[in-house]
């Protein structure tokens, strides 16, 4: 599992929702990470990496950002660590519940 330098977040480390380290790498895109969308689409790839999307992505703005800072601007993906790999979440706003599903590994990652 590729990791990001150690850096100081600002959660409890008891409150840590996740099994891997808060420094694994994730993946998200710019309008949520540079333009405060929120995430609406959580996937935990078959290969055991997360994305954090805001369900209307360009495949090609993926940015690189650690676990942790992923949880730090949106607690709420917390309820969904638990989402085993090869599985998707999603939820039409913030405000409402997280739905669930497997989902089929393209050719191209396999």
């Amino acid at each position: 599992m590729d990791t990001v330098a150690n850096h100081v977040h600002v959660f409890e480390p008891q409150e840590w929702p996740f099994t891997e380290p808060s420094n694994a790498v994730a993946f998200t895109n710019q309008r949520v990470l540079r333009e405060n969308h929120p995430v609406l689409t959580v996937f935990h790839d078959h290969d055991g990496e997360w994305q954090f999307m805001c369900g209307s992505e360009d495949p090609g703005e993926c940015l690189i950002i650690c676990l942790g800072c992923a949880y730090e601007r949106d607690k709420t993906v917390g309820i969904v660590a638990d989402l085993p790999s090869g599985w998707l979440a999603w939820r039409e706003t913030v405000n409402d519940r997280w739905h669930r599903e497997p989902y089929e590994q393209e050719q191209d990652d396999a």
